[in-house]
């Protein structure tokens, strides 16, 4: 008999140690596995009662089957052993195929939620061992887990990628597809993650993890172009990935690594992304900075905590109750279970990193934690947690006591890490035979992309002119065999992907296809397809119609396809340049863009320009085998179907008709009582108006109540009564001005509805909504931007990446509003949407009002690219509230042009996009804005530009209170030794006016910013940060520092208790959440500011005398108004400025209207200086608090 080798022997130890702990417990029926045995069951070998299967689990537990497989695949050489390869390869295919049934069942379930996106329609992510069916119900458990569905299409395609079929039919094929879809949203999908808890607290609410996007990234980079089947397949068996979705997940991934949630600032379930199995972070840096962070926070003896504060399983833990109270978690801190599973994740991290001290240091700390049975065979228990009677040591001394091992001596997820492991530390697999799709190069340098550029003229008029340029350019006409079609009719193929009515499957959703989808070329049938970005297609939004605008997005899409392309093949950028791009001018944004292309580098990437047919040999192609009669649905999308322009043929025939309108006697009022309807439907004039502050508050709150200039719904309809809508419909046959045609049509619109047929020149079927379109059109061809605004949210369309851009916000922890605040309407977004959902939310807050609706779409793509490119304009704001940015932004207008509020909201509505940007930037930036006007005759004759001084610091207001604030003047008197014989303290004269004298020179500095025109810049700092929600650095900590001395805070007549340091930490985004919200209850941005810098007065109390305590409850608001007593004082002493107001004798006072009944002067004052507001601030707090006598100055600098 021959000798078995070494190998063989290993191996069939392994297959004992398999055998006894894990197929022993596979349930013979469906092949799915339990979670974990406890000892009595393990001894016992009963399979009875073993409890529900989790597909997370199952999937991790039988990854150590596949590995001997594999092993038992290479190394056999006798029939017994090529058995035993069978033998286990088919287990494997059995627990695969066991979770693919539970799920399939569930198929309803997977087509109402690629759609919704809600937890209810989620699939369920446990399932009954000996059944397949449901174990608990869709609203009492938290089915809603991206990472278990993601994990299992991962271990699918690494599975089948080895030469295993686990998948059978076409049906199935279809069903992973939409499996695909249930997952490619996951950047934006809340889900309750791997610890299936959401927040930290378990009280229900889903949080965006960075595991399960992390996950779901990984399985849709290693299914794309999968064939299912495996060597017996062909194109219908082939799984279709759209790139765009991967690298929305690749941007949130790594914008939230290492923190997991909002909730669980650092997670060990990262290790399982930035490792095996995921290897989903493609930055080496990151996975080595978040690798430690890890290890530093989490690591103990006995293994890993899942995240701080985990209460579960802790002695401390209520057990009869599911979720935690929110000051409970403290008492969690340093007692959290330690888990030896992660010890198994960073072993395998070194095995596939070829870190062999990394590998040695965690098989030593993982052996003594092994628990062995009677037969030698070692078990990896679930956790270890601290016994009750050494919980006080622990706490006191952490990683001190001995901890005991959990109920449940096998966890069958962390014990199949563990022999997969031991397989590859003792070479008897390789790291690619677990690996074969090759995740762990994800890290490793790629080749420099370079970009293929295709330009195609409109006609012969554009091809005549580029070719001036040198470039090689070809008319639309002239591609064949090629088709370039837009980028919306590719969305519309793709529809048919994954559609199965056996199934009642009905595809993918109707997405917009991102530039990376628009970039490959596709094989239809004998057609070779190329699609144009969708940026281009003004018809979808009118971004792409502002020349500068898109000449500067182009840019940043040659950028965005050099770092983000991973395709085989060259991406190519298939552009149709117009008559209106080139503006009839060669020196155009677009012709400039154009030769910058020529020059063969852009935006750091290098660029090729030529025809479409010499990319053929060298781009990425992508087979579309599922559309049906491609000829024929070619041919119905192809082109754009206008409207029948009967608006144009309205002003054409006006001479015609000339003569029977003027025979048609009407009412004056009637005839004129449509007109203006668009530019009355606006909310933002009212509200921006400059002087409206100057009011008094009665005739302020009066003035705000009338909504949109007294424009309502109910006033349309009342005015349509006795009135035939025939005249109207006349009217507009009539018309012969655009402004004209708006008007009526947003009369009918109102009065109507979008459906109603208005029959015009007697034709049917031309709805209000086609005319609307035909008016979009209009504008957008003469870059009317008004109008192209208010036509494009009447007919309520959707910018393409609204969602995502929202999303980007939010994982960078800035909540949204939208909505105008003055008006009571104002939604908060706080997690991410599907971009119908939040079009209609922001539609819905803005009721009438369609055009700032529009314009909050703009900004939201605008806060969106430069949350990405420059996220330190967003650092010292917790909440954008978008409806009061654009009040900013009108009433900057309204100052630098001088205009009414309802003239700079038309001014601001007709500023085009790129100009719209940046005005925008300039405002975040807090950049002096100025008007290039060089004619104040009209409006039309001021220019609609707006630039920077260049020589004014960024966010000088805030820059200069966090200066301050920092240095105190009279710090060694407050902050120091300085404290008299009854323990108080005591200002040296000396020491004050050596501060004074120091501080000419920062006003000096100051004031070099201020110009000439030094009047009015702190008023409007302090408005616009305000506005913008801006804090100093460190705000919040200090807040809570305050709030830890002191009964509770006062503000504006909202109290927070002093119970809330016990809820919550000092970096909390909850707790910061909670100030802001105080803050945002008080309606005066610039009265905001001041009491910030109230409450950072009272944060340096406590910061250099903490032993300090500030007494009972904090009427923040009453030491604002002491501080501006001083003031007054002060100005009546010296005859300053507010004595032409405020500071005078009480006969004599003059109202001058500054919010909360501050002296306008007084917000225009520098928060440093001898006499600064900060100084005042100071004396308030020390008056009451008894800290220093008042006849002594505290200045601050």
């Amino acid at each position: 008999m021959k000798a078995r080798s070494n190998t063989i022997v290993r191996l069939d130890w392994y297959h004992r140690l398999v055998s006894r702990t894990i197929l022993d417990f596979q349930d013979p029926v469906t092949g799915l596995l339990p979670p974990k045995i406890n000892r009595t069951k393990y001894d016992s070998g009963s399979n009875e009662d073993l409890g529900d299967a989790w597909v997370r689990d199952n999937v991790y537990s039988i990854l150590a089957v596949w590995g001997l497989s594999l092993a038992y695949k290479k190394n056999a050489d006798v029939d017994e052993d090529r058995a035993r390869a069978h033998n286990l390869t088919q287990a494997v295919v059995k627990c695969m195929r066991g979770l693919l049934t539970c799920m399939i069942r569930q198929v309803h379930k997977v087509e109402k939620f690629k759609k919704s996106q809600v937890r209810e329609d989620a699939i369920h992510a446990k399932f009954n061992l000996q059944t397949c069916s449901p174990c608990v119900g869709d609203h009492a458990w938290g089915h809603l887990q991206i990472d278990a569905t993601s994990l299992y299409l991962l271990m699918l395609a690494e599975m089948t990628a080895s030469g295993i079929q686990i998948i059978f039919t076409l049906d199935e094929v279809a069903f992973i597809q939409n499996l695909v879809f249930y997952i490619e949203k996951a950047y934006c999908i809340p889900d309750y993650g791997i610890w299936e808890r959401g927040d930290k607290l378990n009280h229900g609410f889903p949080e965006l993890n960075a595991s399960s996007i992390g996950m779901a990234k990984a399985a849709l980079e290693a299914l794309d172009g999968l064939d299912l089947f495996g060597p017996e397949g062909g194109q219908s068996s082939v799984i279709h990935i759209l790139p765009d979705d991967i690298q929305q997940c690749k941007a949130i991934l790594q914008s939230m690594v290492p923190r997991e949630s909002n909730s669980k600032e650092i997670a060990a379930s990262v290790l399982s992304v930035i490792s095996f199995p995921a290897f989903a972070v493609e930055d080496e840096n990151l996975v080595n900075d978040a690798r430690e962070k890890i290890i530093t926070k989490l690591q103990g003896r006995y293994g890993l905590a899942r995240f701080l504060r985990d209460g579960y399983k802790t002695p401390l833990e209520d057990p009869f109750r599911l979720h935690y109270e929110p000051a409970e978690l403290e008492i969690f801190e340093n007692i959290e279970c330690e888990w030896p599973l992660f010890f198994c994740y960073l072993l395998l991290d070194g095995l596939f990193s070829g870190d062999d001290e990394q590998v040695n240091t965690y098989t030593k700390l993982l052996d003594p934690l092994l628990v062995r049975d009677e037969t030698g065979i070692p078990l990896v228990p679930e956790f270890f947690y601290v016994p009750r009677d050494k919980v006080d040591i622990e706490k006191s001394n952490p990683h001190s006591v001995e901890r005991e091992c959990g109920e449940y001596i096998l966890h069958l997820w962390s014990h199949s890490l563990y022999v997969l492991a031991c397989l590859l530390k003792e070479n008897i697999i390789a790291v690619g035979e677990i690996d074969p799709l090759n995740r762990r190069h994800s890290t490793d340098k790629r080749p420099d992309v370079v970009v293929q550029v295709a330009l195609l003229a409109e006609d012969e008029l554009v091809r005549t002119q580029l070719q001036k340029l040198d470039v090689p350019v070809q008319v639309t006409q002239h591609v064949n065999p090629i088709q370039v079609l837009p980028a919306r009719i590719l969305s519309s193929m793709y529809q048919k992907l994954g559609n199965n009515s056996k199934l009642g499957l009905t595809g993918r959703p109707n997405y917009n296809i991102g530039v990376l989808g628009t970039s490959m070329l596709y094989n239809v049938g004998n057609s070779i397809l190329a699609f144009t970005p969708q940026i281009l297609d003004y018809h979808q939004f009118y971004l792409a119609l502002d020349n500068e605008f898109l000449a500067d997005r182009i840019k940043s899409l040659v950028g965005f396809l050099g770092a983000n392309w991973r395709i085989l093949g060259r991406p190519v950028l298939t552009m149709i340049i117009t008559n209106s791009m080139l503006e009839d001018s060669l020196s155009s944004s677009i012709a400039k863009m154009i030769q910058m292309l020529r020059s063969g580098f852009i935006s750091g990437v290098r660029v090729r320009l030529g025809y479409l047919s010499d990319f053929l040999s060298t781009s990425c192609f992508t087979s579309l085998h599922f559309l049906p009669d491609s000829d024929e649905e070619l041919i119905r999308h192809r082109t754009f179907q206008e409207s029948s322009e009967l608006l144009r043929r309205s002003s054409s025939d006006r001479n015609r008709k000339a003569s029977s309108a003027n025979d048609y006697h009407r009412p004056v009022q009637r005839m004129t009582s449509y007109k203006g309807l668009v530019r009355r439907s606006r909310s933002i004039s009212i509200y921006a108006d400059t002087k409206i502050r100057s009011l008094p508050r009665s005739e302020e709150r009066a003035f705000e109540g009338s909504p949109a200039n007294g424009w309502t719904p109910a006033r349309s309809r009342a005015m349509e009564t006795g009135i035939e809508t025939k005249e109207y419909l006349t009217q507009l046959e009539e018309a012969t001005t655009i402004d004209a045609q708006a008007d009526l049509l947003h009369f009918l619109y109102n009065t109507k509805g979008p459906e109603f047929d208005t029959q015009l020149f007697g034709e049917s079927e031309v709805t209000v909504e086609k005319l609307l379109g035909e008016l979009y059109e209009k504008a957008c061809e003469i870059k009317l931007w008004s109008l192209v605004r208010h036509t494009a949210g009447l007919l309520k369309k959707r910018v393409e990446d609204l969602a995502e851009a929202a999303t980007d916000l939010l994982v960078h922890q800035k909540q949204l509003t939208v909505g105008i605040p003055q008006s009571g309407h104002e939604e908060v977004i706080t997690r991410p949407l599907p971009p119908d959902e939040m079009k209609n939310i922001i539609f819905n807050v803005f009721g009438e009002d369609m055009s700032t609706g529009v314009v909050t779409q703009e900004l939201l793509v605008y806060l969106g690219i430069f949350v990405r490119t420059e996220p330190s304009l967003f650092n010292e704001m917790l909440r954008l509230r978008v409806g009061l940015i654009i009040e900013v932004m009108v009433a900057e207008l309204a100052r630098s042009l001088d205009y009414s509020g309802e003239d700079a909201a038309e001014h601001f509505m007709n500023l085009s996009p790129f100009r719209m940007k940046r005005l925008l930037y300039h405002i975040l930036s807090g950049k002096e804005v100025v008007s290039t006007s060089e004619s104040e005759t009209t409006l039309s004759d001021k220019s609609t530009s707006v630039f920077v001084n260049p020589d004014l610091p960024k966010r000088v207001g805030i820059k200069k209170l966090s200066n301050a604030i920092k240095k105190i003047s009279c710090a060694k008197a407050f902050v120091g030794s300085h404290m008299n014989s009854s323990g108080k303290f005591a200002v040296p004269d000396k020491e004050v006016h050596q501060d004074i004298e120091g501080d000419n020179e920062n006003e000096r500095s100051e004031d070099q910013y201020a110009g000439d025109n030094r009047l009015g810049q702190w008023i409007r700092r302090r408005c616009l940060d305000g506005a913008l929600n801006r804090a100093p650095e460190d705000f919040y900590p200090r807040f809570w520092n305050v709030l830890e001395k002191c009964g509770g805070l006062s503000i504006h007549n909202h109290y927070l208790p002093n119970a809330m340091v016990l809820e919550m930490t000092p970096g909390e985004l909850k707790f910061a959440l909670c100030v802001e919200a105080a803050l945002n209850r008080i309606p005066e941005p610039e009265y905001r500011q001041l009491v910030v810098e109230m409450l950072m007065v009272l944060s340096l109390v406590i910061e250099y005398h903490p032993e300090q305590t500030l007494g009972d409850t904090i009427d923040v608001d009453e030491l604002v108004r002491e501080g501006h007593k001083f003031y007054l004082k002060d100005q009546m002493r010296i005859k300053g400025d507010s004595t032409m107001c405020c500071a005078r004798p009480p006969q004599e006072k003059i109202i001058c209207g500054g919010a909360a009944g501050i002296c306008r002067y007084f917000y225009d004052t520098a928060p440093s200086g001898r006499f600064g507001t900060m100084t005042y601030f100071s004396k308030a707090v020390a008056k009451r608090l008894s800290f220093l006598p008042h006849q002594n100055e505290c200045v601050v600098a």
